[in-house]
């Protein structure tokens, strides 16, 4: 009987499994592909995943997280999340005290911060499906891009971008003789005269507010500010990075920002519902006619209000503007990013995923529609993109929107401006004395950090 003749049940002869074995003892090193039976199993990874929390937008995130697990059972991640208002700080403290995640989702204007002081990896964009530098700065907007990206190299994978629109309750509208297709505001003398006229109180107490800021987080008031500052020809630092935002072009954009409750009278600062979680609280149980706010989810809408969404009466509108029909919004996003401080193993994991995660982009709108995504290409153009309500006034509100500053102390800039129109909405303090106070406690900061 020869050596040919003895075979396995698979019928391999002996001769084939011994070449099978040396294949296999020089598979890694000539890329040749293993015979199944003889494949190595994947070394086990376990890494950490933080994001922020959102009614749909962590879910997704945390759906596509278990497809990948899934579909790589030697991976286990430990995924985290976090108010809107309080994942920057956790991972400040994470980095402080050495607990910061493996890899995060980066709200783009902390990624001065995290540049600054090294705590990003580089990606490499040829494992996320990018030939060249090129080719991946050319799939999202510009604006973007620079906030990601530094002397060349990539630290944030862009996965939404978005802009504010005002969004109208068009039944409140028409009870008091409106046409919100053709009457709704376009400068904010506009935006003051018909909040007042959609407003309703009882004595001094208000049924519906005309309109609602929203004072519940330091973000959301950035977020609201920013674009008012903006249009009134102001800047939140100089030249040098000194904050300039109590400067005139800043007293007349907080002036604007009061006037809709102590000129027109038809908002209470005090008088709110909203949540971290859903800060539209207010609109969608329609005790406010109109709120600035992020493209809003019909899943949402139908949660909180079932009539408003059955019956279609909201939608969006751009932003007033200082000049007539010349509004915008501020526009932000998210980055996929990695710990610098993560292993090589880690972070070659984290790219799998990343990639993984933002592979289908349409599946992403099915679960987070509205939300637009940063990618240029391959989602916008989808009849399942094309047939959401406004989509293209919630598209042109990202394209034409303003990003928030980016500054290596944006929370303690955010902090102060929150305090700052806390008093003068809510003590009714005067408006340059606190603008004063406030750039005061951010050049403190900023030179506080330079300090340091």
């Amino acid at each position: 009987m020869t050596t040919s003749d003895v075979r396995g049940s698979g019928g391999a002869s002996r001769r084939d499994v011994v070449r099978c074995i040396g294949a296999a003892g020089l598979g890694l090193a000539t890329g040749m592909p293993l015979p199944r039976a003889f494949a190595q199993s994947k070394k086990p990874v376990s890494l950490s995943f933080w994001t922020f929390d959102n009614p749909q937008q962590r879910p997704w995130v945390h759906k596509r997280v278990k497809l990948f697990m899934e579909q790589n059972p030697h991976v286990k991640i430990d995924f985290q999340w976090f108010s809107f208002a309080d994942l920057g700080k956790k991972i400040s403290v994470g980095f402080a005290t050495g607990t910061a995640p493996d890899g995060f989702v980066s709200q783009d204007w902390f990624m001065p911060t995290w540049l600054d002081k090294g705590l990003l990896a580089p990606l490499d964009i040829g494992k996320l499906g990018y030939d060249t530098y090129d080719h991946f700065t050319g799939d999202f907007a510009k604006a973007f891009v620079d906030g990601a990206t530094k002397e060349g190299k990539v630290y944030g994978y862009p996965m939404w971008f978005y802009g504010y629109c005002n969004y109208l309750n068009t039944k409140q509208f028409k009870e008091v003789g409106l046409d919100a297709d053709k009457d709704w505001p376009q400068n904010w003398e506009q935006l003051g005269e018909v909040a007042k006229r959609l407003t309703v109180k009882d004595g001094d107490k208000f049924v519906r507010q005309g309109l609602k800021f929203a004072m519940h987080s330091s973000q959301w008031t950035m977020i609201q500010f920013n674009p008012i500052l903006i249009e009134a020809g102001g800047q939140w630092f100089d030249a040098a990075g000194k904050c300039t935002v109590n400067n005139d072009a800043g007293v007349r954009a907080m002036t604007i920002r009061a006037s809709i409750a102590r000129k027109y009278g038809a908002e209470d600062p005090a008088d709110s519902i909203a949540t971290n979680p859903i800060p539209g609280m207010d609109f969608l149980k329609e005790r406010s006619a109109m709120f600035f706010c992020h493209p809003l989810p019909l899943d949402l809408v139908k949660a909180q209000n079932p009539e408003m969404a059955d019956k279609g009466y909201f939608r969006p509108v751009q932003y007033p503007g200082v000049e007539t029909g010349k509004g915008f919004s501020t526009t932000y996003g998210f980055n996929l990013v990695v710990n610098a401080r993560t292993s090589p193993e880690k972070q070659e994991v984290l790219h799998d995923l990343y990639k993984f995660m933002m592979s289908d982009l349409v599946d992403g709108w099915k679960d987070t529609a509205p939300f637009t995504l940063a990618k240029k290409t391959g989602w916008a153009d989808n009849p399942e993109v094309q047939k959401f309500p406004y989509v293209n006034e919630i598209i042109r509100a990202k394209d034409q929107g303003v990003f928030l500053p980016r500054t290596l102390v944006f929370n303690e800039l955010a902090d102060a401006m929150h305090r700052g129109v806390q008093k003068i909405m809510l003590s009714k303090a005067d408006i340059k004395t606190t603008l004063d106070e406030v750039a005061a406690e951010v050049d403190r900061a900023n030179a506080a950090y330079r300090k340091a």
